[in-house]
């Protein structure tokens, strides 16, 4: 795997499934930003560090996504480096069985214990919160960026560079998969209005890459995400379950789905209708045996 230059000493491995990035500190050791998908990506990003006479010093995951921490597990063992999340990603990396849990809302079928949903664990050995933070010497701006998940977090290295994970998501993504995964919606607009706001001008997402439009970006998510809700509204003209709504959502938007992401679809969905009732534009009941949503009327 080729590691590719960004600016000053901050550089990544890009990969199809989720790209790593990399600050290469004075001493040749380097944090790597998230590890990668797997245990054979992990080993690739091993090699070609190696090659370039680079050492693991940390790794620093924006969430505890398999994509996100799946290679930790490998890195860590050949590397004993340190780990750094946030509290609520780090009960995930450490515990990944959380994720298909969480899911699917009891202990999971096997079907959703392979390495999409739950890597290997890690340790993590280090809890961020947003604010600076010194690693091996130099300063790095942990960001708040919440929303895809609960704990999700970003970093500016010192060549003010920000590695962004999943906060938002690209252009060329949504065109072919228009959906947004996730948890925490109310956190979301949140993130969208900072990133907006603070126009980062370099600007990396785990999938899709540099981004040079980071306001029309937000644009983008934030149409979607408005979208999306009001699709929801509308689907809940009449009581319906989660099951209903996620069924109508997929035909919707014309969405290509397979069981896994089928999961984290109606896990999303969850999350919306949750905002949705939370901001009093919906309801939650039960009738018939059946737990059942219903917009509120706005007359």
């Amino acid at each position: 795997m080729e590691i590719q230059k960004l600016k000053g000493n901050t550089w990544v491995i890009e990969a199809d499934l989720a790209s790593v990035g990399l600050y290469i500190f004075a001493d040749k050791s380097c944090l790597l930003i998230d590890s990668g998908a797997s245990l054979k990506q992990a080993e690739s990003v091993l090699q070609s560090l190696q090659a370039q006479g680079l050492t693991v010093h940390a790794i620093f995951n924006t969430h505890g996504h398999a994509d996100h921490c799946g290679g930790n597990r490998y890195l860590q063992e050949n590397t004993d480096c340190r780990i750094y999340a946030s509290p609520i990603e780090a009960a995930f990396i450490e515990n990944p069985l959380l994720n298909p849990f969480t899911l699917y809302g009891g202990f999971p079928p096997k079907v959703l214990q392979g390495r999409f949903f739950q890597p290997q664990p890690s340790r993590v050995t280090d809890r961020l919160e947003a604010g600076v933070v010194r690693i091996n010497g130099r300063e790095f701006e942990i960001l708040d960026l919440g929303g895809h998940t609960l704990g999700h977090l970003g970093i500016r290295t010192p060549d003010d560079f920000v590695f962004a994970g999943d906060s938002l998501i690209a252009a060329e993504i949504l065109a072919a998969n228009p959906f947004l995964y996730l948890a925490h919606p109310a956190h979301q607009w949140l993130t969208l209005a900072k990133i907006e706001r603070e126009a980062y001008p370099n600007f990396y997402l785990s999938h899709g890459g540099w981004q040079d439009d980071i306001r029309s970006l937000c644009n983008i998510n934030r149409t979607l995400m408005v979208h999306i809700m009001d699709s929801l509204r509308e689907i809940l003209q009449v009581p319906r379950s989660l099951e209903e709504v996620t069924a109508a959502m997929i035909s919707r938007q014309n969405l290509d789905i397979n069981r896994n992401h089928y999961f984290r679809l109606s896990g999303s969905i969850a999350a919306f209708l949750a905002y949705l009732c939370n901001q009093g534009h919906a309801k939650l009941f039960t009738e018939g045996a059946r737990l059942l949503y219903r917009a509120r009327s706005t007359g």
